[in-house]
């Protein structure tokens, strides 16, 4: 895995959160701990006066034993009246003398007094100002009295020298009177703190990490749920680059898939029940038509003479043929649906091809009284596609040209070279489009009686070119995209229509694909 990959993944995350929450939980159990048991006062009064008052206080006292010179008793006076005062805090006194001996103590019981005597070069450093009350000058024994001194005044009488004091004030901690049992005691509280943390610890982190995962779980959740009740519009969300964020992912892409298949198969639906029922419609009448005709034939033969026996029997092979060729038209769009239709491409002559196509069109476009003419450029090479399905592209558009063009008028297939390819055109000289129908022309079943009016041939107003499925140009377009092509159109209302598509030339590199699908 990827550094870049482990980072944002699932794993990591909740990780992190767990060392966040622990470093968290952590420093809040030191902050504890520093504020109680290893606090050095037992209330704020205490530290009030340790930090505040004492140094003052103690400067005063020391000012008058100092002016008290010799007199002991006076000195020890106050410093009893003092020392009870602040005895709640567990401050003693004691007055040295130069060499260091022991004088008298706050207390008469203090054990203060059983301090024989300290050394005066260590209480004349202690005065001087300089002194780091937070030092161990015993270091053999961490109980020591003057390892528990926190503050020496000189006692400088008037006119006297600091340098040459008559004594010292000394103040001090009350010894540590900890027996081993209240040591055991909370050593004991301090696991059991220490277990109970823990547990808070792992249920909040457990809390948290699971509320931060099933939250998103459930936005995920929630999403799948609506495009499960039908909503296939619903998305969930897969911002996140973990493992949530890419299922996230997966699920939309496949939710996308799933709607993009649903409304194929619903559009293919809707096309077929479009195809049943405009098939239905366009095989009833012809059906209806040739019921009428051969019961003609069949019940009045004898009262027919030669001719119209012959011309109900043109109308009957022409209804057949419009019906056969809605059959051809319905199969073959069946087939390109169903990605049935294989193309055979190879190399043909464009002329010829275009030639066969009007000689298929000649006698329809001769009863229309519509010219068919052939456009193709002499020094055109071969084209490389399927000629029968090429074939049947350039019938539908000339079949389309002249079912829209009066008589009188022209239908062109024109083929010259355009670069590396054939532009392949039929134009006509008929009644136009009309530009907001343009963009419908190759839908299914867009038929000429929703954009405009197909123009009758005066040998047979009730030929099959006047009557359209809506599916040849469905089909063209369909054919020609298969060839990695399409097909563009241009008209004008009144002045006719032109249909272009462009097909590789033979020895280029073909585009088309192999298989229509």
């Amino acid at each position: 895995m990827r550094p870049s990959q482990l980072v944002t993944s699932l794993h990591f995350r909740i990780t992190a959160a767990f060392v966040v929450l622990l470093a968290v939980a952590g420093g809040g159990y030191y902050l504890w701990m520093e504020s109680s048991l290893y606090s050095a006062y037992d209330d704020a009064e205490e530290e009030h006066w340790y930090k505040d008052l004492a140094e003052a206080e103690l400067d005063s006292i020391a000012t008058t034993i100092a002016r008290a010179a010799q007199d002991t008793a006076a000195a020890r006076a106050l410093l009893e009246t003092y020392g009870a005062r602040v005895a709640e805090y567990e401050a003693e006194f004691i007055i040295f003398s130069p060499e260091g001996l022991s004088i008298c103590a706050s207390s008469a019981d203090s054990l203060c007094a059983a301090v024989p005597a300290v050394d005066p070069a260590l209480l004349l450093d202690m005065s001087d100002g300089e002194w780091d009350f937070g030092s161990y000058p015993v270091k053999t024994d961490i109980a020591a009295y003057e390892n528990r001194i926190f503050d020496v005044r000189r006692l400088v009488p008037e006119g006297g020298s600091k340098e040459a004091p008559a004594g010292f004030l000394v103040a001090s901690f009350a010894p540590p009177t900890i027996a081993i049992t209240e040591i055991q005691e909370g050593e004991r509280k301090l696991g059991l703190h220490a277990a109970l943390l823990l547990l808070c610890y792992a249920a909040a982190s457990s809390t948290i990490i699971m509320l931060w995962t099933t939250r998103r779980l459930r936005r995920l959740s929630r999403g799948v749920e609506a495009f499960a009740a039908g909503d296939l519009g619903a998305r969930v969300p897969s911002t996140s680059a973990d493992e949530i964020g890419g299922l996230g992912r997966h699920i939309n892409t496949m939710a996308e898939r799933i709607e993009g298949m649903v409304s194929e198969l619903t559009q293919k639906e809707r096309f077929q029940r479009q195809l049943v029922a405009n098939v239905s419609h366009d095989l009833r009448t012809p059906l209806a038509n040739l019921r009428g005709y051969v019961e003609t034939l069949t019940m009045g033969a004898h009262e027919l003479d030669e001719a119209d026996r012959r011309r109900y029997l043109a109308v009957i092979l022409d209804k057949l043929d419009h019906l056969d060729r809605l059959i051809d038209h319905v199969l073959v769009l069946s087939r390109m649906d169903a990605g049935q239709v294989i193309l055979a491409a190879e190399e043909f002559s464009l002329a010829e091809l275009a030639g066969a196509v009007i000689d298929r069109c000649l006698v329809p476009a001769q009863d229309r009284g519509v010219r068919l003419d052939m456009e193709v450029d002499d020094t055109l090479p071969l084209v490389h596609a399927d000629p029968l399905q090429i074939g049947r592209v350039l019938q539908n558009l000339v079949e389309n040209g002249l079912k829209f063009t009066p008589p009188g008028g022209t239908v062109v297939i024109r083929g010259a070279r355009e670069g590396g390819q054939a532009l392949i055109s039929v134009t006509d000289t008929g009644i136009g489009i009309a530009p907001e129908d343009l963009p419908h022309i190759f839908e299914r079943f867009y038929t000429g009686d929703k954009s405009r009016t197909a123009v009758r041939g005066p040998a047979d107003p009730d030929d099959h070119l006047s009557r359209s499925s809506g599916l040849g140009l469905a089909i063209a377009a369909r054919i020609v995209e298969s060839h990695g092509s399409r097909i563009e159109v241009s008209s004008r209302v009144g002045a006719g229509t032109e249909f272009r598509f462009r097909l590789d030339l033979a020895g280029e590199q073909p585009r088309s694909s192999s298989a229509e699908g």
